[in-house]
């Protein structure tokens, strides 16, 4: 029965509103919507009491002078009879910033009176003008029925505050909610709402600095709705030192909208529907002490120095190009790097360093040759420094890699330092390459025996494209020597000698003459006599080529040695016998044939000499034979005697 036509500029500035500088389209389908219930409740009356009028004036006049409708701000809300009063029941419907704009009046309702036109006199008339609520916002006029929608924008802000001291451990977060939002948090898609923001610990302005990269950041902040209010989880992700960082956020972030309907004004003809636009918004109003409280040592098992130039040209100046993994940027970092130019010392017959390059200028010391640029033919060693973050620290097995290729590394007071974790001899570019097809040790020393030192005496043949930097030994018990002080200085299970029952296998560790690499069909002789072997991790590999730049080998070379045999024991010697005084028997005249024999002297005197009785006779002895141990008790006196009396009886005889 309405029609409508809007001017579109005022039907713009009706249904938008600018907030943070961006235009907010809102539901102008919600707010027409009640507009028309409210006119149709209105305009309608009127023609209703005049219809009536003419058929039957006393039998209406009541019933149309209390059934003007009450307009509801909601979408698809059908008006509602209500009796007349000059404000209708409020009802708030949370919409984006919007302009109520009503549909226009046709001819047919533009003679019509208002309803409070036809019930002057009563408690229903308009309030005065000095009553009424003052416009605030848009005032549109509509159509040819000049009904007109006053709206007064009214903001509103729920203020969103952090306590002031905040404790925030590693790896844990804090959650905070805030206070509940007024009204009610908006019925649309709450996404635009949802937001996460990163922040690094700035130990200079002790500050929390954001972000955009989550990779860099310390903490991370998320703010998301819950239910009609907001909520903030702070995470400490980051591997900042312990301490205080101040966190601070003020900000407005508009959230949505409600009108409400506060009633309706005449003035001569025209119509003006009052209605308050709420327009919500969140204060962030954050300045808070975020304490950051590290987590217990953690100990590393692998550091990484990634995107090391090696190859410079000559004539080029060293520049710091080390990086380190993303995921361990909160663990640790490069401190420093370093090139040396070494040179050998003729008397000591070792390579020293008598130039320098630092990445750090605080290293250099008075007096110090710098290294402005390498120079060809000139042998350069590369050295990083690692510096540790928070509380982390290194494990005693951790494994270090320089460009990938294992490197050994020393403990500092606070990280590592990588000595020689690279050289390179500053030559011009390589036209052609070569592979190095077979690799000859001679003068090795391969054997030994439980107990034996080790020692190193291989070498290569002249001209060899092969170059031999050490020797080593590993054991099946983790036993490791190495023929370089370099490398052997750090073993700590280091092989002083050669254990029995423990299997010993040979290993060796080559570089390639410039302009040659060695492949996986490299081959190798040691002594003479081929051997098989397996490449070490540590070795240098291209992986699309295959081309092998610096080999560690374990050939398939090894020996066990055996326990040296027990001597037999050696027998018990008898114990010596005590030494007797000799007693010399008493010269006697020769006995006369009368003369008694002298057999009892002799044999009591010879008795007196007798010596310690032997195993046989004592053998014999424990038999029980009297003959025999009659013997055994005289012994060489008894035989003695017999002989003396022999030779007296034959003097008788004669």
């Amino acid at each position: 029965m309405y029609g409508s036509h809007f001017d579109k500029q005022a039907q713009r500035e009706s249904t938008c509103s600018l907030v943070h500088g961006t235009w907010r389209c809102v539901g102008a389908k919600i707010a027409c919507a009640g507009a028309c219930a409210l006119m149709v409740g209105q305009l309608l009356l009127p023609s209703l009491a005049l219809a009536t009028e003419c058929a039957d004036p006393d039998a209406v006049a009541g019933e149309v002078a209390t059934a003007p409708a009450t307009p509801a701000v909601a979408e698809d809300a059908a008006p509602a009879t209500a009796p007349t009063t000059d404000a209708a029941p409020t009802v708030q419907t949370v919409a984006e910033p919007q302009q109520t704009t009503p549909a226009d009046t046709t001819d047919e309702s533009s003679d019509a009176a208002p309803a409070e036109q036809n019930a002057s006199g009563d408690d229903n008339a308009a309030m005065p003008a000095s009553n009424a609520i003052m416009p605030c916002g848009v005032t549109d006029v509509v159509g040819g029925s000049d009904v007109r929608v006053n709206t007064t924008v009214v903001p509103r802000y729920t203020d969103c505050v952090l306590p002031c001291n905040v404790t925030l451990e590693k790896g844990q977060s804090y959650t905070y909610d805030f206070p509940d939002v007024e009204g009610g948090m908006p019925n649309e898609p709450l996404c635009e709402l949802v937001e996460t923001k990163y922040y690094r610990a700035d130990t200079a302005s002790g500050t929390l600095v954001e972000v955009q990269d989550a990779s860099m950041s310390d903490v991370t902040a998320r703010f998301e709705p819950v239910g009609d209010h907001m909520r903030l989880t702070l995470t400490f992700t980051g591997g900042a030192a312990g301490g205080s960082y101040r966190l601070t956020r003020n900000e407005a972030l508009y959230i949505g909208t409600a009108l409400e309907y506060t009633g309706t004004d005449y003035e001569g003809s025209s119509t003006i529907l009052n209605e308050t636009r709420y327009d919500y918004y969140l204060r962030y109003a954050i300045n808070s002490e975020i304490t950051l409280v590290a987590s217990e040592n953690e100990a590393l098992h692998n550091l990484d120095v990634n995107d090391v130039k090696t190859d410079y040209a000559p004539g080029e100046a060293p520049r710091a190009t080390a990086t380190i993994p993303a995921a361990d940027a909160d663990k640790y970092e490069i401190a420093y790097e370093c090139w040396e130019e070494m040179e050998l010392n003729m008397e000591s017959g070792e390579s020293v360093p008598v130039a320098f390059w630092y990445s750090d200028p605080a290293k250099y010391k008075p007096g110090m040759k710098k290294i402005e640029h390498f120079e060809e033919g000139k042998f350069y060693m590369y050295s990083v420094e690692l510096r540790l973050k928070g509380d982390n620290t290194v494990a005693d097995d951790c494994n270090m890699n320089v460009n990938g290729h294992w490197a050994h590394h020393v403990k500092t007071v606070n990280g590592v330092f990588v000595p020689n974790a690279d050289n390179m001899l500053c030559e011009a570019p390589i036209d052609e390459w070569r592979a190095i097809d077979l690799i000859e040790i001679n003068g090795a020393t391969t054997i030994f025996k439980a107990g034996d030192k080790p020692v190193f005496t291989a070498g290569t043949p002249a001209g060899s494209d092969s170059i031999l930097q050490c020797e080593f030994w590993t054991g099946s018990d983790g036993g490791e020597v190495n023929s370089v002080d370099f490398w052997d200085q750090n073993i700590t299970n280091h092989i002083d000698a050669f254990k029995p029952g423990v299997t010993y296998r040979y290993g060796l560790y080559f570089k390639p003459a410039r302009g040659f690499y060695f492949t996986p069909n490299t081959k190798l002789k040691i002594n003479g006599v081929e051997c098989g072997y397996q490449v070490g991790e540590a070795s240098e590999v291209d992986p699309e080529s295959g081309w092998i730049y610096t080999l560690w080998l374990d050939a398939d070379l090894t020996f066990t040695p055996e326990a040296m045999p027990a001597p037999d024991p050696q027998p018990t010697p008898e114990p010596k016998p005590t030494p007797q005084p000799e007693t010399k028997p008493e010269a006697k005249p020769e006995a006369k044939p009368s003369a008694k024999p002298a057999t009892t002297t002799t044999v009591s005197k010879t008795v007196e000499k007798t010596t310690q009785a032997k195993k046989g006779d004592a053998v014999l002895a424990t038999t029980g034979d009297t003959t025999a141990m009659t013997v055994a008790a005289l012994g060489i006196a008894g035989a003695t005697v017999a002989a003396a009396g022999l030779a007296a009886t034959k003097r008788c005889k004669r």
